[in-house]
């Protein structure tokens, strides 16, 4: 094996590969968008490109949590021959000051970088190269997107690297990420690329199909009634296109629409768009009880419903909740609930699964939940089964009876999951990045995602180092099946989109953006595509 040796390299243990070394010399020649999967090495590039920018100016490196950018630090503190310097919120905006200028590396969270531009103490009009770890996250008020058009604006040496597993799945999102983020060129990688196919181990993807149980589709059919009737009133209201078989992304929409007329119109908002914005809302509560209880169970739902009707009967309660806890339709839903509480089939599914792997030797798994209540009800089970030591993995927010974990607190349930003292890990959203979490043998979707972007990264929590398996449990008939079939949909959609090769994009100046360079979806009439 050979290895990376430079003047500004501490050590030279680090792996020379072929694909990685043409990715960091097509970035030194232009601004670029590296796509790469997960476990294959996006920090090694920004380690080489580094490596060629450090005379040039000082760098930064930003990742969109504080334990990604500790993780970062340490490996470049580790590796690097130069002055390397962490930013996150716990250090006060009068000890970063000197650190800007003392510093030829800057490791940090976006949103401090972000308040120091802003409050003028800090440019970045000397920085020969601005890396965007997770650029992905560029998007509407994100503060990657400010960082980007200032390093664009004021750069003398503009040198601007995004990296990311999962851009976007149309054209235009991936344009526009790149244009806001100063970005000219995009490389992408993967398992078909004849540089990368020797590192990259093959994942397996299994579909797990389950059956709706009678219960449960008794429930969401009392509730689709009354979704139908805050729909109609939606769409009587010009809201909503159709009353009927209306999506969650739809009522969404909806509340942006009617959240633009009360900007509109205030002070002197009309009755009827408040009553339209709490039926609004209770549209989309009734779509996330639908949700809860097709995709995770009885049990879930009546967590849900009950925190509605015991929110409802506070002096300070909303009128969403007043309303929904005193409607025939969900009370009959309720009590349907409280006579079937059983447990969702995927729970009793899930543990002959993770019996069956435990058998054939899979020593590591990451459970991926979207509900809180669903992960503490699968540690509980799988607790249960001889070899399974499974623990639970969840954000930093907390509500009534169910407290986040601190950023210490997680790190510590990672170094155990590491170290084998928990081989599985039942983990919300929190799991999907921005944490150093171990490869693992297997993942399983316990309900699969709708983003293409989520699909990926949960997948890439495998197959590092060593062949993985991905497990996605579907309940039949719900809308686990639209789910499934939007990210499959969109992941296609981005693979189709660099099938032409490299992609080049014109970056405009100010005063070609106020001009007509863009259309209106923000795809570049000048967009070209070049093969490598």
């Amino acid at each position: 094996m050979s290895a990376i040796t430079h003047k500004f390299l501490k050590v030279d243990s680090l792996e020379d590969r072929l694909y990685q070394s043409n990715i960091s010399k097509a970035c030194l020649e232009q601004s670029t968008l590296v796509i790469l999967p997960t476990g294959m090495g996006k920090t090694v590039v920004a380690l080489r490109i580094m490596l060629e920018r450090l005379e040039s100016g000082k760098i930064l490196l930003m990742a969109p949590t504080k334990p990604l950018a500790q993780q970062h630090f340490d490996f470049f503190n580790e590796f690097l021959n130069a002055e390397v310097s962490l930013f996150t919120g716990a250090i006060s905006p009068s000890e970063r000051v000197p650190l800007w200028s003392s510093s030829q590396i800057i490791i940090s969270t976006p949103q401090v970088i972000s308040k120091d531009i802003e409050a003028s103490r800090a440019s970045l009009d000397n920085f020969s190269l601005v890396i965007f770890d997770e650029a992905h996250r560029a998007v509407g008020n994100y503060a990657y997107v400010e960082i980007g058009k200032h390093y664009l604006e004021v750069a003398k040496n503009h040198l601007s690297i995004g990296m990311t597993a999962s851009p976007g799945s149309s054209k235009p999102e991936i344009i526009r990420l790149c244009r806001d983020l100063g970005i000219t060129a995009v490389e992408n990688r993967d398992e078909n690329d004849s540089d990368v196919s020797e590192y990259i181990q093959p994942i397996k993807t299994r579909w797990v199909k389950i059956d709706m149980p009678g219960a449960v589709k008794d429930i969401a059919s009392q509730l689709r009634k009354l979704q139908d009737y805050l729909c109609g009133k939606l769409y009587k209201g010009g809201f909503l296109d159709r009353p009927r078989k209306v999506s969650t992304t739809m009522i969404l929409e909806a509340g942006k629409k009617l959240q633009r007329r009360f900007a509109q119109t205030k002070p002197s908002t009309p009755p009827n768009i408040f009553n339209l914005m709490t039926t609004q809302a209770m549209a989309m509560k009734t779509a996330h009880a639908i949700l809860t209880v097709e995709t995770q169970g009885i049990i879930q739902f009546l967590d849900y419903s009950s925190r509605i009707i015991d929110e409802a009967k506070a002096k300070k309660s909303n009128r969403a909740n007043k309303w929904l806890s005193t409607n025939s339709d969900w009370k009959v839903a309720h009590e349907i609930a409280k006579a079937n509480k059983a447990n969702h089939p995927k729970l009793s599914r899930l543990v002959e699964l993770i019996e069956l792997q435990l058998g054939i030797g899979t020593s590591k798994f990451i459970i991926f939940s979207e509900i809180r209540h669903t992960a503490s009800l699968i540690v509980e089970k799988l607790s249960n089964i001889s070899g399974a030591h499974p623990v639970r993995f969840v954000g930093q927010g907390s509500r009534e009876g169910d407290k986040g974990m601190t950023q210490k607190q997680q790190k510590e349930i990672l170094d155990q999951f590491r170290s084998g003292e928990y081989n599985i890990l039942v983990a919300t959203s929190v799991g999907e990045e921005g944490l150093d979490i171990p490869s693992t043998d297997a993942v399983i979707f316990y309900e699969p995602v709708s983003s293409a972007i989520r699909l990926i990264q949960r997948r890439g929590r495998t197959g590092r180092n060593r062949p993985g398996e991905v497990f996605i449990f579907v309940t039949l008939g719900s809308r686990d099946e639209a789910a499934l079939w939007s990210s499959r949909g969109k992941e296609q959609q981005m693979q189709d989109i660099f099938a032409a090769g490299r992609l080049e994009i014109d970056v405009p100046t100010t005063e070609e953006l106020a001009g007509s360079n863009f259309l209106e979806n923000g795809e570049s009439v000048q967009t070209t595509f070049r093969k490598n």
